[in-house]
């Protein structure tokens, strides 16, 4: 969403809060997945015909199908309704089948996410009967992916005699990445289709296990080899045709053996047990992958019934807990920013060329990277002459995974740099759709190339700076000193390193002259590149996750400077909500990056004392990079603490906090950035906020954000 109400911005929960049971179930039911879905019209969602002795049961919601309420009542009179046709005259059995989308992306989060226990429990139930019917019908059921069949909706395909799928579909359990797990027999119903341990399948190994743990989804070959699905539509079949037969021809005669491993299950659950500990980092949460692994083994010497009764209330207790609160929103969230409000007026400008200044640098080269993988035409250009042959050097690099596994060829590689025109003429920047800047953190060094491109610059085209600290009301205003149109000026800020998969936040900063045009070609260019937009308001120092990590890291060191040890402070943090604590972060990211941030932010409100890192940087110590930050470091690796930074800090005190104290100063003071940033609405929305933070520095997913963090203590 964008920033455009004046009032301070509240969470969504409180906005439907006032608004009464029907709006607010209203609004849930517009559903994550995408496209609206109908009233609740008997069999509205799933509708079913006859033919041929066959009834063809057919999920359309209109968009990307969920397992909402709606969705599970239409089921059960579908189920029904073919019951008693089969009664008056046999059937050969039910087809299922999804629309365009595929059988659909799982179940309907803005449900789960608004239920307490009791109600959530009453859900699953009805859910349970549902597909108990079909599991149990006197006719077999099956089921067709062609497209998605992801967490619910892969669980009611489970609950079918048979699963085929086309060559180009995808089924799994994303549960997981949500701080939940499957919650309609998934956890019973896959192991006793592919096993707990699948030692056939070398890639994927332990296959019941990896579905269900691990959040992964599987293409339609590995799904085929880890018994996920039964068969493959062949390439250029009649889908259709193909289903007919594999339901008259095929289902009478499959027999499912049980797997052997699960008599077992309890030794099993010794090999996978650390791997687990390994993903969270020997922490005890998010607790889903633990309860999962305890349901699955414990069901798999329980009959179903009673197996899927395990799974039911262990599922209600995780979903309702905090951190199954905290993933459902966060993925809710993650899905709404992909797409701006309807009723936002901008509309996005076709982009086919990209330019990208300092593509010889670590980020331009990285942002560059990200254009050619999306198919765009790149211009990739350098200040100074001597540095293009970096630029070819450094995109050859990022491909060097691929080229050693095989996944692309030398030819491949020549036509990919092909597409990237390395040029250090600022007219070949002139005649992009979009230009992105990433020069070093210097406004004169700015300003002087804003002022030369805004002389001929494309007016319909986007220009963007990647400054980490300099808005657009001032680089924007530099652009139009040169004649360019400020209206078409924003920020895209990006997060090192940007070619990882795993740095998915780029901040959208519009100024105040910045064009809903802009903002909404921005959007949709992020979004190409597989990143996750959140759209931000200028006028603070540091955007969003910046100035939150300064206010984060300015506490660190107060607690420091009273006398608590840099690695105390780190290991706390480490231990209660970051991956790293902020002292690490600091040289990790780069100590010269972080005074720079500094810089901006003293220029808007001094700071005293001054940050540690402005000495640092007079001092060369830049972090890993440069082997000597707060840490020193051996071939990149830590090996204490610098012996110098005491010396940084003048009367520095003997109290040593402890554990407790140092999580809650240090949560509270990122709280209280965050909830002001919020409240100036420089970010629309609680949730955004949170998303950013986590997304940005690594604020754990399954504690939800410093506000909802906040809201769980009490501290609000």
């Amino acid at each position: 969403m964008v920033a455009t109400h004046p009032g301070p911005c509240t969470s969504r929960g409180e906005e439907l809060a006032g608004a009464g049971p029907g709006v607010a179930t209203m609004v849930m039911h517009a559903c994550i997945a995408t496209a609206p879905q109908r009233g609740m019209i008997p069999m509205g969602l799933f509708q079913h015909d006859i033919r041929n002795g066959t009834a063809w049961v057919t999920f359309d919601s209109g968009g990307m199908n969920t397992l909402s309420q709606a969705a599970v009542t239409d089921l059960q009179a579908v189920t029904a309704a073919i019951a008693k046709a089969h009664a008056t005259t046999p059937l050969a059995g039910v087809i299922l089948k999804g629309n365009k989308f595929g059988l659909g992306a799982g179940a309907n989060i803005g449900e789960l996410m608004g239920a307490d226990r009791a109600q959530l429990g009453r859900f699953i139930d009805v859910g349970h009967a549902a597909l108990f019917a079909i599991e149990e019908s006197a006719i077999p059921w099956l089921a067709v992916v062609d497209g998605l069949a992801l967490g619910g909706i892969y669980e009611l395909a489970l609950a079918c005699r048979a699963i085929v799928a086309t060559e180009q579909s995808t089924v799994g359990f994303p549960e997981i990445r949500l701080n939940i797990f499957p919650g309609l027999g998934g956890t019973q119903r896959m192991p006793r289709r592919s096993g707990l341990v699948n030692a056939a399948d070398p890639v994927n190994g332990d296959a019941g296990f990896t579905a269900v743990l691990q959040g992964k989804n599987f293409r339609a070959k590995e799904a085929l080899a880890i018994k996920m699905v039964d068969a493959l539509v062949p390439s250029g079949a009649d889908v259709d045709r193909f289903a007919e037969t594999y339901l008259r021809e095929t289902v009478p005669g499959l027999v499912r053996e049980t797997p052997p491993d699960l008599a077992n299950a309890e030794a099993l659950k010794g090999m996978i047990l650390p791997m687990i500990q390994r993903a969270t980092m020997g922490r005890p949460n998010p607790r889903a992958p633990y309860v999962a692994l305890d349901v699955m083994v414990k069901g798999a010497g329980l009959p179903l019934r009673e197996g899927i009764k395990l799974e039911r209330d262990a599922f209600v207790d995780v979903a309702t807990s905090a951190e199954g609160k905290a993933g459902m929103r966060f993925f809710y969230t993650q899905q709404s920013v992909q797409k701006l409000p309807k009723s936002f007026p901008g509309r996005a400008r076709p982009i086919k060329r990209v330019g990208v200044d300092g593509a010889d640098g670590f980020m331009g080269n990285a942002i560059a990277w990200l254009a050619l993988e999306a198919g765009y035409d790149v211009v990739a250009h350098v200040p100074i002459a001597k540095f293009v042959p970096a630029v070819p050097e450094k995109l050859t690099t990022k491909y060097g995974r691929a080229l050693k596994k095989g996944s692309m060829t030398q030819a491949d590689l020549a036509a990919k740099l092909a597409r990237a025109k390395v040029t250090t003429n600022l007219t070949d920047l002139q005649s992009c759709d979009i230009v992105i800047e990433a020069r070093m953190e210097n406004p004169e060094i700015k300003a002087e190339f804003y002022r030369a491109l805004g002389k001929g610059m494309n007016p319909a085209g986007l220009v963007a700076s990647n400054s980490s600290s300099m808005g657009p009301g001032l680089l924007g205003s530099f652009f139009a000193e040169g004649g360019g149109r400020a209206k078409n000026f924003l920020n895209l800020h990006f997060f090192s390193p940007a070619e990882h998969p795993m740095m998915q936040l780029v901040e959208v900063i519009r100024g105040k002259d910045t064009a809903d045009d802009a903002v909404a070609t921005a959007h949709a260019f992020v979004r190409s590149i597989n990143k996750t937009p959140v759209v931000l308001q200028d006028g603070s120092p540091g955007f969003l996750v910046n100035a939150g990590l300064a206010a984060y890291m300015l506490e660190a060191e107060k607690i420091y400077r009273e006398g608590t040890p840099v690695e105390a402070i780190d290991a706390a943090m480490r231990e209660a909500i970051f991956p790293m604590g902020p002292f690490e972060l600091g040289d990790q990211a780069g100590l010269d990056i972080a005074a720079g941030m500094f810089d901006t932010i003293a220029a808007a409100t001094p700071i005293d004392p001054p940050p540690l890192v402005w000495k640092l940087r007079e001092a060369k110590r830049f972090g890993v990079k440069s082997g000597a930050g707060i840490y020193d470091y051996t071939d990149g690796k830590k090996t204490g603490v610098w012996p110098g930074l005491a010396a940084l800090v003048p009367n520095r005190g003997s109290r040593v906090a402890a554990k407790d104290e140092i999580v809650e100063r240090c949560a509270r003071t990122l709280y209280r950035k965050a909830r002001e940033l919020c409240d100036r609405r420089i970010v629309a929305s609680e949730e955004e906020c949170d998303l950013a933070f986590v997304f940005g520095i690594g604020f754990a997913m399954y504690l939800g954000g410093p506000i909802f963090y906040a809201r769980q203590r009490g501290w609000v």
